[in-house]
């Protein structure tokens, strides 16, 4: 996270862990009970999160709060595009018009304040990694939600990433102890706001299509983009606005078209 001095690994295992604890505590305080049944569906799910955490959380170090958003909100394409290959569909001429729209506006966000610098575009690949690891979490702890309860899921699915994330840090020579007494505030808020939107999102998906969710979730660029100017002093400029709008517009419209009957698609 960008207003911590820790590295990006040592915010994901605290988030991690802290998250766990807390999600735990919660599960057996309404005397709901944990499944071996549950950890085993939620150890492939437990790899992807800890892999967009690791990646987003050392992102935001190097680049900005809006390259990694702006990068992540690419992520209903790439589960539209994995969820119609899944299931056979084929990819009409407005899907491919409204996708490339999507990806000019990535790149135009991107790439308007100029050209970047070493640290930034090792940001960005971070950031596209993250996306990558995100967009097939979303689609396995769709697959897996039809079996197994919103909460019992999250709370499995979040100690596996604990677990998965631990050997890495300690492999990477980050240490666990540069964390700074302000940066605890920070990585417990992420523990707990992020992590109760989390519960929401994977309580969501046993009723919300797939790519209507994941356009709904990707408000979070904007937001994020706003909140960047006060808390960050990281400005916009007009041709990140324009792309931000014309990307999450263009994927917004992938997602509306997909809501309509196929049989109205080939009319």
């Amino acid at each position: 996270m960008a207003l911590t001095s820790a590295p990006g690994l040592v915010v994901t295992f605290y988030r991690l862990w802290l998250g766990s604890a807390l999600l735990v505590i919660i599960n057996y305080a309404i005397g709901r009970r944990l499944s071996w049944a549950t950890f085993r569906a939620s150890w492939l799910g437990g790899i992807f999160l800890a892999g967009d955490m690791a990646l987003f959380y050392s992102a935001i170090k190097l680049a900005s709060v809006v390259d990694v958003t702006v990068i992540g909100a690419f992520q209903p394409v790439l589960v539209i595009l994995a969820a119609r290959r899944l299931f056979g569909e084929r990819l009409a001429r407005w899907d491919v018009m409204w996708i490339t729209l999507a990806m000019l506006g990535v790149v135009a966000t991107v790439l308007g304040p100029g050209v970047k610098t070493q640290h930034q575009l090792l940001g960005d690949l971070l950031a596209v990694g993250s996306l990558l690891c995100w967009s097939a979490y979303w689609l396995v702890t769709k697959h897996t939600r039809e079996l197994h309860g919103a909460l019992e899921y999250t709370v499995a699915v979040t100690v596996m990433s604990a677990v998965v994330v631990t050997p890495i840090v300690l492999l990477s020579g980050q240490s666990l102890a540069d964390v700074k007494l302000g940066d605890s505030t920070w990585i417990i808020l992420l523990a707990v706001v992020p992590g109760g939107g989390h519960l929401i999102m994977n309580w969501s998906h046993r009723y919300v299509d797939a790519s209507i969710s994941s356009i709904l979730g990707n408000l979070s660029p904007l937001v994020a983009a706003v909140l960047a100017i006060p808390i960050l002093n990281q400005s916009l400029t007009i041709s990140q606005v324009l792309g931000v709008l014309v990307g999450l517009g263009a994927i917004a419209a992938v997602a509306q078209q997909h809501r309509q009957p196929t049989a109205s698609q080939l009319e």
